[in-house]
Formats: C-alpha cells, structure tokens, sequence
C-alpha cells in the first residue's frame, strides 16, 4: 500500500532548535519541505556526499569494466571530504587515472596533428634556422596543390599525400605565396609517443589498483549513506527557520508515524499541527508492501520509480510477473542453478562480513539478495518445465530431463509458447482493469474498465488467429470487442466531463486498436526467450564440433562454452532490463494508471559526524 502521508509543523522556541531538531532526526519519519538550501553546511554536505558517490562509482565501473582506457570517472569537489580513508585512497587514485587521462588525449592529439611529418627533432630545426637556412613545414590542400610553384633553389620534400592534402617540408628559400606554414612540433614525434606509452601505463596501473581497492567497496557505499543522511540532516537544519524568539519547521510524515510525533512534541513541548495533503500538493511516496513482496523494492530502487502518492501500489503484481517475465526471457536451469550458486557465496561472504565487523547488511542488499535466489529458482523451474539446460540439445540430455516430460513436449512447440505469451498478457492487462474497476466502484466510470476487459479479450482472439497455428476464432470475441467499445464510449465519463473530453472520446477507436498492439507486446517473452536459448544452443555444438586432437580441444570447448555463456547471460540481463520491465511499467501501468512519478519517502536522520 501507498502509506498515508500528513503534513506537519512544528514549533519550538528558537533556543530549543538544536535539540528539536536532534530529537525528530532521531524519530526518523519527517521529511522536510525544503524552501532553502544554500547555507554553507549544507553545501559542505553536499559537496562531501557527491566525492563519496564519486568513490563508491569509480570501484563500482573499475569493477564492472576491463578496458582501463574507457573508464567514467568523475573528480570529488575541491576540498571535499568523502569519508574514511578508503574513499579518501580511491578517490586520489581515481585523480591519478584521470589526469593520465587527460594527458593522453593531449598527447593523442598532438600525434595526430604531426604525425603527416614522421618523427624529427625540431631542435635540428631551430639549429638550421639559425644558420639562415629557410626551413618550413607546411599542408597544403591536395586539390590546388602545385609543386612548380616552389622555386628551384630551394628543396621540396613531400611527406604525406591523399585526397584531401598534402604535407611535407621545404628548405632553402620562402614558401610560395598561398602555401600556409604548419608548426614544428614541440619534441621529437618518437618521444610524445613514448609519453603516450607512459600515461597509459599509468591508467592500467590506476584501473587495477581501483580494482583490488574493491575490497573497500562496502565501507565507501557506507561513507555515501552517511553522507546522505548528513546531506539530509542539514537541509533539515537549514529549513528549521527561526522568527523571533520561535523556530519552526514544515515537512512531511507518515500517517502511522504521527501518534509517535505527538508523543514527541508532548513531551518536548513543542506546538504541533497536521492535516492531509491537499490536491495539488505531492507528498514523497513510502510503499508498504506485504513482506513476500519487499524484495521488489530494491529493484524499485534501483530503477529509480516510484507509483505517485495517489496511484496504486503494484509492488506486488509487479514482482509477481516480473519473475515469470525472468523466467521466460533466461529460460535456462543451468543459467538459473548459477544465480543460486551466486546468491549462495554473496550470502555467505555477508554473513562472515557481519560476524567480523558487527555491521548488518543494508536493507537494499538483503532486497537484492532476496530477488536474486527467486529469479534463480524462476529460471531453474522454467528450465526444468522445458527441458532446457545450458542450451544443451535435447537428444543430448538424459530422457528424464528433456523427452519424457510433457511440459517440454508441449513448450517445445513455438505455437504452444506464442499462444502461453498472449494468455499472459490478457491476464496482466486484464488484472489491471479489473483493478480499475474495483477501486472505481460504485462509479459508472467502472463499466468502462470492464469494457476494457472486452476489447482485451477480443484483441487476444484476433492476434492469436493471426500468430497461433490452429487457433480458431471464436464468435464470442466480436460480441465481446462491440460490447466493450459501446462500454468505454458510455461510460468513460460523467455526463458533466464530456465537454471537455470530446478529444479524448474521438481517440477511442485508436486505443482500441492500440490494445491490439499491447496485447502483441507480450510475444517478445518468446522471441526473446527463443534467441537466448539457440545462442546457447550454436555456442555449444559449436564447441561439440571441434575438429582437434583431444588434447587441444578440451581448452578449446572451456573457452569456447565459457565466453559464449558469458555472453549469452549478459545478453539476457539486457533483455531482462528492457523487456520485463517495460512490460510492466509501460504495458500494465499505463492500463492501471501509473505513471510513475511519485518520490521516495527520504526522512532525515542523526548526522553521522566523520561524513
């Protein structure tokens, strides 16, 4: 559920500010309606959050990329304390790649800028100049370039030509009228890129250095949640204004949290008043969703959404199709065994970090753990379902895991999984509008989401007429499109609201026919699920096919198997991210009416001193 919100005000007397504040950052459960954020503590605060999010970013890319010259790393504010000395380390490392960095675009600029002339030391140069040898470099466009034009006593040397220029160097007399002169480059060519050749050791030599300070990744995510809460705690001080003698603040919270408040204030003394959100306002979003279902959060988190604080809360059906859109789209046990091995080590490594140094793990990373052991259990039981492991082919399987199960005979057929993908998108679209309608009644406005629930399952028929093989249309399906589109253009709205919703009334015929395309969105569980599983499979006979002596083909297949799965799941983790989530953030929301707009619920709470 999407937990009430109230807005609230304290009073206090100014002297009484300090401890007030201390006392609600210890309740935890106000968030602060900002009107000003320009004090120096809380630019002070900002500054070292963002050099501690710096850190934490650069181990989290250091980590993620192999290529030591791509990197993303960004500098901490000047002067900026990011924490303990482990972000304090990274960050001075990660200033090390980045002027490396810098250097070397400087110095790959300049041989691309001198590199037509080959390597000399203009020194020998300045030596002949001096002597009074007219001596010049020069690049002349290729399409007017005329060598009588330079006179006979002096000499002409061309040392690069194509389509576009010509460069090259003349000595012993003026370049003609027209030839513009280039620079002598500032040293030799050979000794800028021997400098090139020494910023890039030194970026491998950072990029490896981040990656074995990898070990500190959890104090550094434990210095940018201490700075956040600081950055928090801050504004929260900058917004207890005072006027005269009285302090006050204006802020937000949750309606369960409110009895604690009064306790507060009663105690304290301090005046208090509450009301709920007015219309126009948008109070931050705290979700409340049933146990079960609070892993999903941190895949919220992640995402960066949130349902508005007026919208619905989907946690759970989203978690719900999201593990089966997983499922489907990895299709794989022997990928899904390998999550569970993953959550197996990250749980225990947690646990011995827990014992060692009394700090329990974030609630964001017990989350993601918990996501990671059901999405594994998904793949596996969708893999078991279909006979799929590895992508191995099914006649190379023993009988029990492939042949002799009827639910891999029957998903073996693509019709079958085509029809199951449109089936479930009847039911996710059509959950959404039966939950329309729920919320809506007694409203007339509900018939028109059950007319929805018509058109869906008309739109269903037609597209697995269309796509299915043997599918036969059933007549109900066009009593039921008509029966729907009369429903929507009825009962959309109030008799009152049609005049300004005649537009909206006339895109009718167009969303009906959009359905269709919803309603076909869900094909991509597998066409998706399909490509994974036969890239798995070609990788694997591939390696089978090896002609080679034994001893040369074992090494052989392990890479082969090793970068093509590797491969393969990465492949599937991008597809998860584009896939599984639009489904449910596009697809369903927009037939629930979720936009998504809604903003965490952030309370401030006690400053951490050292962030």
């Amino acid at each position: 559920m999407i937990v009430p919100m109230k807005k609230i005000w304290v009073l206090c007397l100014e002297r009484e500010r300090d401890s007030a504040l201390e006392s609600l950052a210890s309740l935890g459960a106000v968030q602060v309606v900002e009107t000003t954020s320009e004090s120096a503590p809380v630019q002070e605060a900002a500054s070292n959050l963002a050099a501690a999010q710096a850190a934490a970013a650069a181990l989290s890319e250091a980590a993620a990329n192999d290529d030591p010259y791509s990197l993303s790393l960004r500098r901490a504010p000047a002067g900026a304390n990011p924490g303990g000395p482990g972000a304090r380390h990274v960050l001075d490392v990660a200033s090390r790649w980045l002027d490396a960095k810098a250097e070397s675009a400087e110095l790959e600029a300049a041989i691309a800028k001198f590199s037509p002339w080959g390597s000399f030391d203009p020194k020998s140069v300045g030596r002949l100049v001096a002597e009074g040898v007219p001596f010049s470099l020069f690049a002349a466009p290729a399409a007017t370039f005329d060598e009588a034009a330079f006179p006979s006593d002096g000499v002409l040397s061309i040392l690069f030509r194509d389509k576009n220029r010509v460069c090259g160097a003349f000595a012993g007399a003026p370049l003609p009228d027209g030839i513009p002169a280039a620079p002598l480059p500032p040293e030799p060519l050979s000794e800028i890129r021997r400098k090139l050749e020494d910023a890039r050791a030194r970026m491998r030599m950072a990029h490896g250095t981040l990656r074995t300070l990898g070990r500190e990744a959890d104090a550094v995510a434990a210095d940018a949640a201490r700075g956040t809460e600081r950055l928090n705690y801050e504004r929260a001080a900058e917004n207890f204004r005072a006027a005269g003698p009285v302090a006050h603040l204006c802020g937000w919270v949750p309606g369960p949290k409110l009895r604690e408040l009064q306790r507060l204030a009663a105690a304290a003394g301090w005046g208090l008043a509450w009301r709920d959100p007015e219309p126009d306002e948008e109070p931050p979003v705290l979700v409340a969703s049933p146990r079960p279902f609070r892993p999903i959060l941190a895949l919220f988190k992640a995402l960066g959404i949130m349902p508005g604080y007026r919208e619905s809360d989907v946690s759970a059906v989203f978690y719900a199709f999201f593990t089966v859109f997983f499922a489907m789209l990895v299709g794989d046990a022997g990928y899904g065994a390998l999550m569970v091995g993953v959550w197996w080590l990250a749980r225990r490594s947690m646990r011995r970090r827990e014992a060692a140094t009394g700090v329990r793990p974030s609630e964001f990373a017990s989350q993601g753990l918990s996501l990671l052991l059901v999405f594994g259990c998904s793949a596996i039981a969708w893999g078991v379902l279909s006979g799929t492991y590895f992508g191995v082919p099914a006649e190379w399987l023993p009988a029990p895991l492939a042949r002799d199960l009827p639910s891999a005979r029957w998903l073996s057929d693509q019709g079958n999984v085509m029809h199951l993908c449109f089936m479930i998108g009847l039911a996710h679209l059509g959950l959404a509008r039966v939950w329309n309608a729920i919320e809506l009644l007694p409203d007339t406005k509900a018939l028109s989401h059950i007319g929805w629930i018509g058109i869906l399952f008309g739109m269903y028929n037609v597209v697995c007429t269309i796509v299915v093989p043997g599918f036969a249309y059933p007549a109900v399906a066009t009593w039921s499109l008509a029966a729907g589109v009369l429903l929507v253009l009825l009962f959309s709205f109030h008799r009152d609201e049609l005049k300004d919703n005649v537009v909206s009334l006339a895109m009718t015929p167009l969303n009906v026919v959009s359905s269709m395309g919803d309603v076909i969105s869900y094909v991509r569980l597998f066409a998706v699920g399909l490509a994974s599983v036969q890239i798995a499979r070609q990788f694997d006979v591939m390696a089978a096919g090896l002609s080679m002596p034994l001893w040369a083909k074992m090494p052989c297949m392990a890479l082969i198997l090793l970068l093509g799965h590797a491969l393969n799941l990465a492949m599937g983790a991008l597809s998860i991210l584009v896939h599984a989530v639009r489904l449910n953030t596009l697809e369903f929301s927009g037939a629930k009416g979720v936009t998504w707009s809604g903003v965490a619920f952030a309370p401030f709470r006690s400053r951490k001193e050292g962030a």
